[in-house]
């Protein structure tokens, strides 16, 4: 007898290893490939995140893509033999084409396949698939399911910055009007992921940009936000030694008045760390009331 739904992220979003596999999530890796246009699957098999960092320290580049289609189609069918429906949850379509790719496969499986129209990738996807395993386990219907998952990135903050910004260049990750101003004073830049890349602002070093990333996520929940609305911080490294982490670890506690042992660290995701390489962090925070949003047109 098949199961009533099953889940399936793609490499874009963080998650617990013990998590999947209670859940028994399936993840499908998006596709990277590199100066010499060797294809590679992001499932840190053929290259993990340490040998991709080395690679990237090198100056070598990288491109990233959604998964192909035929393999999304093969996995699809895959679930199928053991699920009636099947939820996906893509990064997000302000930086890839991977829900759009699904919308094709969709048609495919009227009334099989759902995929979430995913606003943001890394730790605020892992927040939406926490939420989504509780409204599968309660057999929700799907066309709810996706309404309330999409719904939830209203109740989510994601800002990072970078110190080598050449990744994001060259992928088309950051507008002209951000290299712009990183370019004219040497600064550091502020992103907002909400959608897509959105300009945050700027500053000189990772303590001076986690304090106006705390402003700027204040400014977002209207000045409102208090101790009682934050739900979960999740902190996001690459390639971050202790020291750093230490910092941002204290800096974002007290900011948010958030018990220390309950914010958890997570990898950035390899495709994301090709843009962002070396030296990205940031915090994404989920709360009960809802932040102030910004209209993105696909």
């Amino acid at each position: 007898m098949k199961k009533y739904c099953g889940i399936l992220i793609d490499s874009g979003c963080t998650y617990d290893v013990n998590f999947i596999k209670k859940h028994n999530i399936e993840i499908i890796p998006l596709s990277f490939t590199d100066q010499n246009n060797k294809v590679y699957d992001d499932d840190n098999k053929e290259i993990d995140q340490a040998e991709l960092l080395k690679r990237l320290d090198a100056h070598e580049s990288f491109k990233t893509s959604a998964t192909p289609i035929g393999k999304l189609m093969i996995k699809v069918e895959q679930m199928s033999e053991n699920y009636e429906h099947i939820i996906f949850l893509p990064i997000s379509i302000g930086l890839s084409s991977q829900y759009a790719q699904s919308l094709i496969v969709q048609q495919d499986y009227l009334g099989k396949f759902f995929p979430i129209k995913s606003t943001s990738a890394a730790i605020a996807n892992e927040f939406v698939l926490n939420e989504v395993v509780k409204m599968v386990d309660e057999k929700m219907e799907l066309p709810s399911i996706v309404s309330r998952a999409q719904d939830l990135y209203k109740y989510i903050d994601t800002y990072f910055s970078c110190e080598d910004l050449n990744g994001m260049k060259s992928g088309g990750r950051v507008t002209n009007a951000i290299m712009k101003v990183i370019n004219l004073f040497k600064l550091k830049p502020i992103i907002q992921l909400d959608g897509k890349n959105q300009y945050g602002g700027v500053g000189k070093n990772y303590q001076v940009i986690s304090k106006k990333i705390i402003k700027n996520i204040n400014k977002d929940f209207q000045n409102e936000l208090k101790s009682e609305h934050v739900k979960s911080i999740g902190i996001y490294l690459g390639g971050y030694g202790e020291e750093k982490r230490s910092f941002l670890l204290e800096t974002f506690s007290n900011a948010f008045n958030f018990a220390k042992e309950k914010i958890f660290f997570r990898d950035l995701p390899t495709v994301i760390l090709v843009h962002t390489r070396r030296g990205c962090y940031g915090i994404s925070i989920q709360t009960n009331i809802p932040r102030e949003t910004k209209e993105y047109t696909d």
